[in-house]
Formats: structure tokens, sequence, C-alpha cells
């Protein structure tokens, strides 16, 4: 990916899904793309039942 990148405002489908489920059950996403890889990060908190 190109280092200047939105990958939450894209036109790929699968990106924008990934992000609106992440997004509505308030989790985190973050991308690195560092030492010529692509990795995307994704985080959830723990929620109290």
């Amino acid at each position: 990916f190109p280092d200047d990148i939105d990958f939450r405002n894209t036109e790929s489908l699968g990106l924008q899904l990934v992000s609106n489920l992440v997004s509505q059950i308030e989790g985190d996403i973050e991308l690195d793309t560092t030492d010529y890889r692509t990795c995307f990060r994704i985080t959830f908190r723990d929620k109290e039942v």
C-alpha cells in the first residue's frame, strides 16, 4: 500500500466491510506497512457481561 493510503475511506468492498464491522463493535484497526509487508491489526476491548 502507498504510505498515504486511507484504508478507512476506500472503494474496496472488503475493506469497507471490515472497517464498518470493527467500528460497530467498538474495535480498532491499524495498518502497518513496514519492512515490505502489509499487516492489519484489529483489536477489541473486553466487554463486561
